[in-house]
């Protein structure tokens, strides 16, 4: 229909019916409404930017202020938050427009004669209420009424709090609707502040029970690469978080560059069921691995979740004691046939002229049945079935026996030899035979060492051993040091293997450094091992002084 009477559609376009007289009039009047709601809709969006949801109340109320006292007049304004049924937080804000005394009071007042209603009201019907207080006998006109906005913080039909706004003579017109609005924004805001709240103390927890498991946790996606460890982790594989999350999980255990075959991952997602597997990382470590699967809300599979404990001192003392018993049994096996060896051909010899050519071959025959009886009681020694009697002993003349057996030895070869030992060495229980063994063993290792540099040529420099002794309130020690060829940096973490040599077939049985360390274990005590690939080893044989020494052989 086209409209062709020029009044009607002006007041189509700007819905004023009014005279020709009146007209600017309330032309002017819809405009100052149109831009007053255009104020107020600008400050509900600047208000929504501007609260943020790790502000507290009191700063949510200040934050608000400036901003509605540029279009509602008011003297008091309050934010009540629930939680459970329950307030439990107020935050008044008065405005410099009346005295605060005079403004509490007022407020008071009405507390005590409407408000517990009027917030009843609030809760149950869940809208607006209104109340008026009359100050005195002055009309509404001359300042004598105060007017209260409870106002309902609305979320899902829930009510989270209610904003209080007090007035002087009465709100004007749309006032309430705009508080209304407000209340709208201030409600989605608390809301948002409490999920994140809740969703912050989720987490934090979360981190807490995350990081207080002392076994390894992982997450892995299912592109198999690690996005959650906790602290554990980090310490087992000594690596920064940054350079271990977003690594596929095959890299960081076994250093692989292709998924493992078969994968425990895979088995888990495939199955939808628990799996475990015991394997040992690129470090020489063995895990127990127990992984669980993952899923969305919706049951599909996210992800799998691994649980890692570090077993690899309890599964290396059941190979340890396996290996013992073993080995005691080939000892006392071996033992009854090399006595006879080594008898009949000390017999053999003692009727054999030196000059007949049988002679060497005999001397042969009993010098290798001896050599295997000291192999033997190495295995005895090993699998701890040597008795030790402990006695008061002094470290200085344990080192100067073993030296009286082998510095001869070691010059001949060309070895510098420096002893330094300690002045006032405390004495200690031990046994003095089984130390001095291991005196022997490092100093013996430490030749080797040297011989080993100087035939492959890596070096002109004459060989060095340093053997010195040191004390201190608690322990005792032996450093053997020399300047030899050093350990492989990946050989180091297997030097006291048992069965374990870097000397070529014939020189070495691999028991001499699990033998010595068993001894020293014996004692309570220890051997540090410093290294470099090159440039020679330190030994340390490590003792406590203030420590009562048990074995299976006496104390």
């Amino acid at each position: 229909m086209v409209i062709k009477n020029k009044k009607a559609l002006i007041e189509k376009l700007t819905g004023i019916h009014s005279s020709k007289k009146s007209y600017y009039v309330q032309l002017k009047k819809k405009i100052d409404e149109t831009t007053r709601r255009n104020i107020q809709l600008e400050i509900i969006n600047r208000l929504a930017k501007a609260i943020g949801i790790d502000m507290s109340f009191q700063e949510i109320v200040e934050s608000i202020i400036p901003e509605l006292q540029t279009v509602v007049t008011f003297d008091t304004i309050s934010l009540y938050v629930i939680d459970k049924g329950t307030m439990v937080s107020r935050t008044v804000f008065v405005t410099n427009n009346r005295d605060k005394k005079a403004a509490a009071d007022d407020a008071r007042n009405l507390v005590e004669e409407k408000t517990s209603e009027a917030f009843l009201k609030v809760f149950t019907e869940k809208r607006t209420i209104l109340l008026d207080h009359r100050t005195g006998e002055a009309p509404p006109a001359a300042g004598g009424l105060i007017s209260k906005a409870l106002i309902p913080l609305l979320v899902k039909e829930k009510v989270i709090g209610v904003l209080e706004v007090i007035c002087e003579n009465g709100f004007a017109g749309g006032d309430l609707h705009f508080l209304e609005q407000v209340a709208d924004q201030l409600a989605v805001t608390l809301e948002n502040a409490r999920l994140y709240s809740e969703v912050w103390q989720h987490k934090q927890e979360w981190e807490i029970t995350f990081s207080a498991v002392t076994d390894l946790l992982l997450f892995i996606n299912r592109d198999y690469r690690i996005q959650r460890v906790n602290q554990a982790v980090i310490d087992f594989f000594t690596m920064p978080e940054e350079e271990i999350l977003n690594q596929k999980c095959y890299r960081l255990f076994y250093g692989r560059e292709s998924k493992c075959n078969p994968c425990l991952a895979d088995q888990v997602v495939r199955t939808q069921k628990t799996a475990y597997q015991q394997s040992r990382t690129r470090f020489n470590r063995v895990l127990d691995i127990f992984a669980y699967p993952a899923y969305t809300e919706k049951g599909d599979p996210y992800g799998v979740t691994y649980y890692a404990k570090d077993v690899t001192r309890f599964v290396d003392s059941i190979k340890f004691v396996s290996l013992g018993e073993m080995s005691a049994g080939v000892a006392h096996e071996l033992n009854s046939p090399l006595t006879a060896i080594v008898g009949n051909s000390q017999l053999l010899l003692r009727e054999t002229d030196p000059g007949e050519p049988h002679y060497q071959l005999i001397t042969d025959i009993k010098n290798s049945g001896m050599r295997c009886q000291r192999i033997i009681q190495n295995l005895l020694t090993f699998s701890r079935q040597e008795e030790y009697t402990f006695e008061e002993i002094d470290l200085n003349k344990v080192v100067e026996s073993a030296l009286g057996l082998l510095s001869y030895q070691i010059e001949k070869s060309n070895i510098e030899l420096v002893t330094r030992p300690a002045p006032s060495l405390p004495r200690f229980l031990g046994n003095e035979h089984g130390l001095e063994q291991i005196i022997i063993n490092l100093l013996l290792n430490a030749k080797d060492a040297i011989n080993s540099r100087i035939a492959a040529g890596e070096t002109r420099e004459k060989g060095k051993i340093v053997i010195e002794t040191s004390s201190s309130d608690k322990v005792i020690a032996v450093h053997v040091r020399d300047n030899g060829i050093g350990i492989d940096y990946d050989d180091l973490p297997q030097v006291f293997n048992p069965f374990f040599t870097t000397k070529r077939v014939g020189r070495g049985t691999g028991l001499g450094l699990s033998v010595s360390l068993g001894i020293a274990q014996s004692h309570g005590g220890m051997i540090d091992v410093e290294s470099i690939e090159g440039g020679g080893s330190q030994f340390s044989l490590i003792l406590p002084l203030d420590k009562a020494y048990e074995t299976e052989g006496g104390k």
